[in-house]
């Protein structure tokens, strides 16, 4: 039945985004549908493939076997239909389509802005979804185009360009160590406030002096998922955190927070420095997606 059934390319985009999101409700408001006109779309779809793809309950749905097979075909089709489209306007010298980018936050919001517009004066029929998360997410899975990603390199699933390494520095606010004194060795960090990312180091924190690396236990005081938080709360005096040079630069300069412990480079705990990247899934590239890669690649500021 689905090798002789063609559906709509946005309900088979519903059909992805409800098993992403589990809500109907939800993947609906993602496509600017009314959630009943999507539930009557999801259920034609189901009649038309006569099987049933999602067991439903009031406040979610989970995906049968059936719906679960059914998804395997939604997902190569709206590949191949990108692939068309994005082979057609390639030819027409105007590359047009959907870019979803996933980035740090700092990424998104200090390095991405500037770029984008150079690139949309080149590419006006290009558009992008962007999401920002400093966790590194399956590409694959998760239907992301290009992930910009500062941390470790990336395992084999993907495949990765790295723009630069950059350094991480210690750091807190004039008023917190007036408070609470400033260390001067590692292990007085034992006795701090510290603001720690919680997905990344949240308990030891390793560092490089010479050619030794030391690891040393932390207090987590604050703990969050994003290091612009981490940032602003300890230019809010509640702590030391453990941030990239070049997004603490000007902080540092106006005094708004000092670093600390000079003499200690902050690694992670194999000695490797951390790197800014652009990542992509290890697959068929839209030409779209390779005009935005080789365009990041030349003009993101290291």
């Amino acid at each position: 039945m689905i090798n002789k059934f063609k559906a709509d390319p946005e309900v088979l985009e519903l059909f992805v985004m409800t098993v992403e999101t589990s809500n109907i409700a939800a993947a609906a408001r993602k496509q600017n549908l009314a959630p009943s006109l999507a539930t009557r779309k999801i259920a034609q779809l189901e009649k038309s493939l006569g099987v049933r793809i999602f067991e439903r309950t009031t406040r979610s749905v989970k995906i049968t076997e059936a719906g679960a097979i059914a998804l395997r075909w939604a997902k190569q089709s709206l590949i191949e239909q990108q692939k068309v489209l994005d082979e057609l306007s390639a030819l027409q010298l105007s590359p047009s389509g959907l870019i979803r980018i996933v980035a740090t936050q700092y990424a998104a919001t200090e390095l991405l802005p500037s770029v984008l517009n150079q690139f949309n004066e080149l590419y006006p029929d290009i558009q992008f979804a962007i999401t920002t998360t400093d966790s590194l997410l399956n590409l694959v899975e998760t239907r992301y185009d290009i992930a910009i990603h500062s941390g470790l390199v990336p395992d084999s699933s993907v495949i990765g360009h790295r723009l630069h390494k950059y350094s991480r520095i210690l750091c807190a606010a004039p008023s917190y160590l007036a408070r609470y004194g400033t260390p001067t060795a590692l292990k007085s960090l034992a006795q701090h406030h510290c603001l720690v990312h919680s997905i990344i180091e949240a308990r030891n924190w390793s560092f490089r002096r010479g050619n030794r690396i030391q690891t040393q236990l932390i207090n987590p005081f604050i703990e969050a998922n994003n290091y612009s938080v981490i940032r602003e709360l300890a230019r809010q005096s509640l702590g030391i955190a453990r941030l990239a040079a070049p997004v603490v630069k000007k902080d540092i300069e106006d005094g708004r927070l000092i670093h600390l412990l000079p003499d200690y480079e902050c690694v992670y705990p194999n000695g490797e420095k951390p790197s800014l990247w652009i990542l992509y899934p290890n697959r068929h590239i839209l030409s779209r997606t390779r005009l935005l890669i080789d365009f990041l690649i030349e003009h993101l500021p290291i």
